[in-house]
């Protein structure tokens, strides 16, 4: 009975740090330590592309420029595969700016760069019109994980900062600049370098050979569109007669060549662009360092070495030929590394969908176990039945190495400043109030 005061003043004082710790981890950005001895891998898929920069055309105080798209032969393209000439309900997907026949039907767009170059080269055109010959355009800085959950808003768009309409309190229509759509933009550079790996399918790459393919990226913009549109739309024919292909061959028992499953499995991509990421069989990132003091090297490179996917294929090869000079195998590792690309969209919505289920089937072992499950402590200690460990698919090892070309690219944009600041204009106080 004596000490149930001090209790409560002991209870008190770990209520209140709690509440101070609550509150300050709400107002302060929190720290992530997971890699000092776990491992990155525990992060939600998309914010491991945070590290990753991105780039936009927009005004001093950041806004970004908007641009009109053509979108009348998506159009004809969706109504040849639906099998209706005027269907609403496939119209209804696309946004109308006008819609009369003597105007042109566009949508505004903002576009994020994955290729610094390839945002001044949108703006370099810009500052040529008339009308911008004299704005202030400025590249500004953000990250992929932002590009991705904005551009992820398809069909009306992105809200922008428009207010509510006060009459039906209802948001304003695209047309009315009361959403926006936004695009990511894959480097034209890693795309060249993407035609001459393996697996190029899976970014839109289906010409006959990997040269036809790097030259027409080597085109300007509107040929490699025009390009792109011919092939959207002769890729429904296509799917069919690959399908068909593979029917007869698995009847006559022959074994289908990995370049032609590859164009089939990927036959949605034909016609369109993906983002690459590279992939070389060898290279592994190493655990962190007081892992491997605590567990042992060797069993810290079994079970905690990374694989990376980089954004660039130029550091891919720095990379390679770094770890083959520090190997004491050196003449056992190949100067040149085997290359495979793959689409940054698909592995993440992959990383994604292996996260979900694993959390599904922990909830599920919490349920069967009933009250115990709800807390942490009894549920790990108590098991019920036998583990059944799931098949590893390979994803939860994997890491995104953000473009070097970027990383500089963004300190430089950082160290320049925008020059100008949003400031709210001065209240009149004194003589001139």
């Amino acid at each position: 009975r004596a000490s149930s005061p001090h209790l409560l003043l002991l209870s008190l004082a770990s209520a209140a740090l709690l509440l101070n710790t609550a509150t300050t981890s709400a107002a302060a950005p929190t720290i992530n330590l997971s890699n000092l001895l776990g491992s990155s891998t525990s992060i939600p898929a998309y914010e491991r592309i945070l590290s990753q920069p991105v780039f936009q055309v927009t005004t001093p105080w950041g806004s970004p420029y908007m641009l009109f798209e053509k979108y009348k032969d998506e159009e004809k393209v969706l109504e040849m595969e639906s099998g209706n000439s005027g269907n609403d309900e496939d119209m209804d997907k696309f946004s109308r700016v006008q819609q009369k026949d003597d105007m042109q039907d566009t949508r505004p767009i903002s576009l994020y760069f994955m290729d610094e170059h390839d945002a001044r080269a949108l703006a370099d055109e810009m500052k040529q019109m008339k009308h911008m010959k004299d704005s202030d355009l400025r590249i500004t800085c953000s990250s992929l994980g932002k590009a991705v959950r904005s551009a992820s808003k398809l069909g009306r768009g992105l809200p922008t900062g428009q207010g509510i309409d006060d009459k039906t309190g209802k948001l304003l229509t695209m047309d009315d600049g009361g959403s926006l759509r936004h695009k990511v933009v894959p480097s034209k550079r890693e795309l060249f370098y993407a035609t001459r790996c393996a697996g190029r399918e899976r970014v839109g790459c289906f010409g006959d050979s990997p040269n036809e393919d790097a030259d027409l990226l080597l085109q300007p913009q509107d040929v490699i569109e025009a390009n792109k549109m011919q092939a959207r739309r002769a890729s429904k024919k296509n799917t069919a007669r690959r399908v068909q292909k593979a029917r007869q061959l698995e009847k006559e028992g022959l074994v289908e060549s990995p370049e032609d499953r590859l164009r089939r499995e990927y036959a949605h991509m034909e016609g369109q662009v993906g983002l690459p990421v590279f992939y070389s069989e060898g290279l592994m990132k190493k655990p962190p360092a007081l892992r491997r003091i605590f567990q042992g090297a060797k069993s810290a490179w079994a079970s905690s070495s990374l694989t990376p996917l980089y954004f660039s294929y130029e550091d891919l090869l720095n990379d390679w030929s770094t770890m083959r000079e520090r190997s004491n195998n050196k003449n056992k590792i190949p100067e040149k590394p085997q290359v495979e690309v793959f689409n940054m969209f698909d592995v993440v919505t992959s990383i994604d969908k292996d996260q979900w289920r694993a959390e599904r089937r922990s909830e599920l072992v919490r349920e069967q176990k009933g009250l115990v499950g709800k807390i942490p402590i009894l549920h790990n200690l108590i098991n019920t039945g036998k583990k059944s460990a799931p098949k590893k698919s390979g994803l939860e090892k994997v890491v995104f190495v953000p473009a070097s070309l970027g990383i500089q690219a963004k300190e430089r944009i950082s160290a320049a400043g925008s020059m100008k600041t949003r400031l709210r204009p001065m209240r009149a106080w004194g003589k001139n109030a």
